[in-house]
């Protein structure tokens, strides 16, 4: 094991006091108190010695200390207390700790949501749904692309040649393809046969054929 991992792995099997966990988190005795008394947080074993509160805390516990912190700063107390109640209730002991917490800042309100054991996103409390909060960009350009070309396959006449200026040089293609009519004159020059084109080109047609070699005729004749 890496001397790092050693540390990280020592990190997480200590225990820290309370003084520890205010140095290492940076947050006051008061607020520290304050989320303990409202079940925020929580220290991994408390005893009552006297009139003191003797608390030992886990990794997990400055990791809750951690999140709780950052929440703060976004949302209220009230409902931070809310969320950490509402996923206790659902057998997490630590789940400021365990579970991936997101916040969505919109123009009338901050909401809260957390990814379940599924991988999807919802509100702790009303349990509600909510959207992916990264959008797939790349995935919708792919199916726009693929729907695009669909469209245009549905929709072409086989066997009729157009020039649109400013496309590929305004050569003449297949309608609805991108396909240069010279394309296919090569490859027949080559040797090609009308299967082999077709299985290389699957967006052409019979017809398409049928129309280059009409084209390649009249060129000839003029």
């Amino acid at each position: 094991m890496a001397a790092a991992g050693k540390l990280q792995f020592r990190a997480m099997e200590a225990a820290f006091t309370t003084e520890q966990v205010m140095r290492i988190t940076g947050v006051s005795r008061r607020r520290l108190t304050y989320w303990l008394e409202r079940g925020v947080i929580g220290a991994e074993t408390e005893v009552m010695r006297g009139r003191r509160h003797i608390r030992v805390w886990s990794f997990r516990n400055l990791v809750e200390v951690r999140v709780a912190l950052w929440l703060r700063e976004r949302v209220s107390l009230q409902l931070l207390g809310k969320i950490v109640i509402k996923l206790r209730s659902q057998g997490l002991e630590t789940p400021l700790a365990e579970v991936r917490v997101a916040v969505l800042e919109r123009r009338r309100r901050t909401t809260v949501v957390v990814m379940g054991a599924d991988g999807q996103w919802l509100e702790p409390v009303t349990g509600q749904l909510v959207m992916e909060l990264v959008l797939p960009l790349g995935k919708f350009e792919e199916e726009l692309s693929s729907a695009i070309d669909n469209y245009r396959m549905e929709r072409r006449i086989a066997g009729r040649i157009e020039r649109q200026r400013g496309r590929l040089g305004s050569k003449p293609v297949f309608a609805g393809t991108r396909i240069p009519v010279d394309t296919v004159h090569r490859l027949r020059a080559a040797g090609w046969s009308s299967s082999r084109i077709l299985a290389e080109y699957p967006a052409l047609r019979e017809a398409d054929l049928l129309a280059a070699g009409e084209s390649e005729s009249a060129s000839r004749a003029g």
